[in-house]
């Protein structure tokens, strides 16, 4: 999923700039074939419950490396890193709802919109007003998200929830914008995950929708998407943005999208028709438009 922290680095390069970027390829990837296994696996598992595993799994792994934090951990600390996870826990619930009701190259393409949204809210919460190439990638990202997704005139309910996953995506990024300057990243992100964890149970025993995973792959898919793609992940992103340029960063992140669509078509079948692969490109594009700073180099 396209994440969180925007954190500004010097673009130096060295090998350990090159370990992280590698690393944060290597999890892009990984969240690309999350979509598919994710979608696979709710055929047997409500969004609560599933979301509940992957989180408690990523709690339990995470713990370890945060317990001497917690224990000179502050109030503000919890009021921080709740407020971010409730919000967060918002995005993964109506992703990992909408995963089920479409397919997974979709919910791949448009949970990307996360970044196209992210400079409009900081409009409103931190007042800051979007650059033109933001409100161009804005108008190039609802020409594609219009041509990946509007068949025979009508919309699907499952890339309406994920739309509104990229709507809260977004928010938690200027959620942690707000809160993280003040508060250890490691913590904080510990913090987010029990969280999400903690409403997902909540959610799904509430709901009467707890079950066991009946087959391996679903728990292959719980285990893998908890370690590596929750409590790995966000250390090795938080670990890429503090050694490279935020550009670089943005560009490794605009490939999430892309490997979604690839796992999709590999391995769940997706077939997209040439309407909605230009409505994906033009997604990728407004991506890029919005995140990158393209400069003219005068020779």
């Amino acid at each position: 999923m396209v994440s969180a922290a925007r954190v500004a680095g010097l673009g130096l390069s060295s090998k350990n700039e090159n370990v992280w970027v590698l690393a944060l390829i290597a999890v892009t990837v990984l969240w690309g074939w999350s979509y598919t296994a994710i979608h696979q696996a709710l055929v047997e598992l409500s969004a609560s419950t599933f979301n509940a595993y992957r989180f408690i799994v990523g709690a339990i792994v995470m713990l370890p490396f945060v317990i001497k934090k917690l224990i000179h951990s502050t109030r503000l600390d919890w009021y921080a890193g709740s407020y971010a996870g409730l919000v967060l826990f918002l995005a993964f619930t109506f992703q990992t709802s909408g995963i089920a009701y479409t397919t997974a190259s979709n919910a791949a393409f448009i949970t990307g919109l996360a970044v196209i949204f992210t400079p409009f809210l900081a409009k409103i919460f931190l007042k800051e007003s979007p650059k033109r190439q933001q409100i161009i990638g804005a108008v190039l990202a609802a020409i594609g998200l219009a041509m990946l997704t509007i068949k025979n005139f009508s919309v699907h309910a499952g890339d309406t929830l994920i739309l509104a996953c990229a709507v809260f995506t977004a928010l938690h990024i200027i959620v942690l914008a707000k809160v993280s300057k003040n508060h250890d990243v490691a913590l904080l992100a510990f913090i987010q995950v029990l969280v999400v964890a903690l409403l997902s149970l909540l959610w799904a025993l509430v709901s009467g929708q707890v079950t066991l995973p009946r087959t391996p792959q679903s728990y292959s898919t719980i285990v893998i998407t908890g370690i590596v793609g929750t409590a790995i992940a966000y250390f090795v992103q938080t670990k890429a943005q503090v050694q490279t340029a935020p550009n670089k960063i943005a560009l490794i992140i605009v490939l999430e999208p892309v490997f979604g669509g690839l796992f999709g078509y590999l391995l769940a079948g997706d077939r997209l028709t040439t309407v909605n692969m230009f409505g994906a490109l033009f997604i990728i594009i407004a991506m890029v438009t919005t995140e990158l700073k393209l400069r003219l180099i005068k020779t």
